[in-house]
This record gives C-alpha cells, sequence and structure tokens, in this order.
C-alpha cells in the first residue's frame, strides 16, 4: 500500500524529556504534585522557623518532604535518561533513527527493530510543543516529531488519523 504519511526522527533526551513532562499522564501528575508539595513544605519549613524557633525536630518532616518532592520534580528527567540509556543499549551504543509510515497500517522501524499497529489501537492523541504522542494504552505511545514529517502534508495528518481511528471518532 502506499505511504501516505512518513515521520521520520533520531530520539535524543530533549524530545525524551518533552514526552515525560507533556504526554505521560503518570509523569505530568509527579511534575505537578511536586510542584505543588514543595511550595507547601517551603511554606511549613517557614512557618516552623518563625513561629517554633530553636525547635529543629518540627523542621525535619517538612524538610525531608521538601526533598523528596524536589525528587519527584525531576523525575521526567531522570526517566527520559532512563529511557535513552535503554534506547542506546538496545541498539547496540548507537540511537538509529525512527521511520514511522502510515499506509493502510502504522509501520514503524528503529535500527533492526520493526513493528506495525492498527489505527484502531490509538486510543488518544497528545500533544506537547514539539511532539505528537499517539497513545496505545495508558503509558504507550508512538512518538512522533511535529516537523519531521518527510512524506504528506502535517497540516492534513490530524485530519487523516481521525478518519481513520475509530476510538477517536467516539470522543
Amino acid at each position: 500500500m502506499e505511504v501516505m504519511f512518513e515521520n521520520r526522527y533520531t530520539t535524543n533526551p530533549k524530545m525524551l524529556r518533552s514526552f515525560a513532562r507533556g504526554a505521560s499522564f503518570s509523569q505530568k501528575f509527579f511534575f505537578r504534585f511536586a510542584i505543588v508539595g514543595m511550595v507547601v513544605c517551603a511554606l511549613a519549613l517557614l512557618y516552623c522557623l518563625v513561629f517554633l524557633p530553636g525547635d529543629w525536630a518540627s523542621m525535619v518532616s517538612p524538610a525531608v518532604s521538601f526533598l523528596l518532592c524536589l525528587m519527584l520534580f525531576f523525575f521526567p528527567s531522570l526517566t527520559a535518561r532512563i529511557l535513552y540509556r535503554n534506547t542506546k543499549r538496545l541498539h547496540g551504543g548507537t540511537i538509529p533513527e525512527t521511520i514511522i509510515r502510515f499506509s493502510d497500517e502504522i509501520a514503524i522501524s528503529e535500527g533492526t527493530l520493526s513493528v506495525r499497529f492498527a489505527y484502531r489501537q490509538i486510543t488518544k492523541i497528545k500533544q506537547t510543543k514539539s511532539l505528537l504522542v499517539l497513545m496505545i494504552g495508558k503509558e504507550s505511545g508512538i512518538v512522533l516529531e511535529k516537523n519531521s514529517f518527510t512524506v504528506g502534508d502535517p497540516a492534513s495528518f490530524l485530519p487523516f488519523l481521525l478518519e481513520r481511528c475509530p476510538s477517536l471518532q467516539k470522543k
């Protein structure tokens, strides 16, 4: 079948961070929870410093909670680093070009690996500033760079997907 759209890119850490922060639900939750948690813990520490001066034991809990929230804040970056390292390990220390072709099915090839998906498997489309993620399940997705289409017009890609994906038409 004729390829109607093709997207080519080479995975990089910045792209994976964008995916982790913007498209993955659990990562977005951790990121937002971390920001709110750090603000609450900072206010609790300030309260302890102002109203309980010298009572260092009361400051331990807010300080530890602040550090834990700070760790959650950096969780998407850590996840991106792990994904990048695993991709390099999978391909023998290199990062090959990812090619995603859309015809009667979705065909993905990355180095020596290839996989195919039916359009009906796409449950949701998520977008970040530079990425388009076709979700297949809650945490798995097909990542596309918006400016990396080599075949087809990027402006007509979303209408094409909406026409082909029955689960997206219901929403």
